[in-house]
């Protein structure tokens, strides 16, 4: 009986330090994998920042462009407004010269 006892004592132990080494090894892995993904994440943040000031750059320059764009058709249309103001002149001043007053 008494070797039994010692048998199944000894039984219980093993199996109770296999289960202690199981989960120090399961945690390891659980860490490691952790560490792995949390490098990888840190890699995408510092890697969207990057694309993000990239774009910025990008959408300020165009804005840039747009800007000077916008500039220049406002010269264009300043230009053109003066012609048909001219015109609009000359016609009024053609018409108040002739007999045929509308």
């Amino acid at each position: 009986m008494k070797k039994e006892i010692i048998a199944i004592g000894i039984a219980v132990a093993a199996q109770f330090f296999g289960i202690v080494w199981y989960i120090s090894k399961l945690d390891s892995k659980v860490n490691i994998l952790y560490d792995k993904f949390e490098k990888e994440s840190d890699m995408k943040v510092v890697e969207n920042q990057v694309k993000m000031k990239v774009d910025l750059a990008n959408l300020l320059e165009d804005m840039k462009q747009l800007k000077k764009q916008l500039r220049e058709e406002n010269k264009k249309n300043k230009e053109i407004m003066k012609q048909h103001d001219d015109l609009f002149d000359m016609i009024e001043n053609s018409n108040s010269n002739s007999n045929y007053n509308y």
